[in-house]
Parts: structure tokens; C-alpha cells; sequence
């Protein structure tokens, strides 16, 4: 039992300091570990009819102090999941709609793509989803890079018109047009 106040004022007089580098040491933070010392002794305080020190005041202290530290530490650490926790289910649904979109998008894309002739189609679904140049869709094809140029402008072409009344995919093609190579890109 520690009813003595003046006990008390020594042992803060005596402890603060170094309970305040501990506590910095544990936190990298100053006021937080000021705050963590003073809830110390303030704890100390509220219990000092209570408490009964069965080990060096000093121990008890860094203990206490320690053990405090640890749960400031664990309260932030929680309330930071929490925090994110929030945003990324926001996230998540925000990506679960880019994803549906996004497969409306090809699924759109796919079957504008069947209005393709065959050539068209298979010279465009080799660059755009098998990701091949030009001139590995000329050698596949036994083909010259010239025709599978016009090729995939010819299908470009037709896409867009085909496309139209969809701006997102309007704008996904005019983006394969103008140099992306994958699809997937977007999708």
C-alpha cells in the first residue's frame, strides 16, 4: 500500500525521466510516451490505497510502463486495420464494378468481333488477345506485314462502327488503335 503522497512525488521526481526514454525507446514518439508515463503514475495514483508493490518500485514502473506501451502500441495498430479496413472494402467494391464492366466491355468486344471476316478476326484476335507483333501474326499466317497492317485497320474499322453505341468500348478500341497492344490492359 503506498498512502503516502510524498512517496508518490519521489517516485515521479525520481522515475519520470527515465520511464520517459523507455517509453520513447518502445514509441518514437514524445508526447505519446509523456502521455503513457503520466497514465502511469496517474494509474499509481488512483490505486495507492490498493496497491501493494511486492517488487522494486522501479521494476513495477518500467513494467507498468512497458505493459502500457504495448497496449497503446496494439490500439493504434487496430484502429489503423480498422481505418483501412473501411477504404478497402470500398475498394473492393469499386473493383468488383470495374471488373463487371470490364468483362461486359470484352464480352461486347467479342461479339462485335464475330462480324469480322475471318481473316479480319483472326489477324485482330491474334494481336489484341494472343499480345503478338506483326510480324509473328505475318509468319503464323504465312502472310506479309503489309496485310496484316491492313488487316487490323480494316477490323479497327469496323469495330468503331460497330461499337458506337458504347463509349467505353468506342474508347477501348480507339485506345488498341492507338498503339496498345493488350487487351488485358484495360480489361
Amino acid at each position: 500500500m503506498i498512502a503516502d503522497s510524498s512517496l508518490l512525488e519521489s517516485y515521479f521526481n525520481d522515475f519520470f525521466e527515465g520511464l520517459h526514454r523507455y517509453a520513447y525507446t518502445l514509441l518514437r514518439d514524445n508526447d505519446d510516451a509523456k502521455d503513457i508515463v503520466q497514465s502511469v503514475f496517474l494509474q499509481l495514483w488512483r490505486k495507492k490505497d490498493l496497491l501493494q508493490i511486492r517488487q522494486s518500485a522501479r521494476s513495477y514502473l518500467y513494467t507498468a510502463t512497458h505493459n502500457h506501451c504495448l497496449n497503446h502500441i496494439r490500439n493504434v495498430k487496430k484502429r489503423k486495420e480498422h481505418e483501412t479496413g473501411s477504404s478497402g472494402a470500398t475498394a473492393q467494391v469499386y473493383d468488383l464494378q470495374k471488373e463487371i464492366e470490364a468483362r461486359e466491355i470484352k464480352k461486347e468486344i467479342l461479339t462485335a468481333m464475330k462480324s469480322l471476316p475471318e481473316k479480319c478476326r483472326e489477324v485482330f484476335y491474334k494481336n489484341r488477345f494472343e499480345e503478338k507483333t506483326y510480324a509473328e501474326i505475318a509468319a503464323d499466317l504465312n502472310i506479309s506485314i503489309k496485310t496484316v497492317e491492313s488487316q487490323m485497320s480494316k477490323a479497327l474499322s469496323i469495330l468503331r462502327t460497330s461499337l458506337s453505341q458504347n463509349a467505353k468500348a468506342l474508347m477501348l478500341i480507339w485506345l488498341l488503335a492507338d498503339g496498345f497492344t493488350q487487351l488485358n490492359f484495360i480489361l
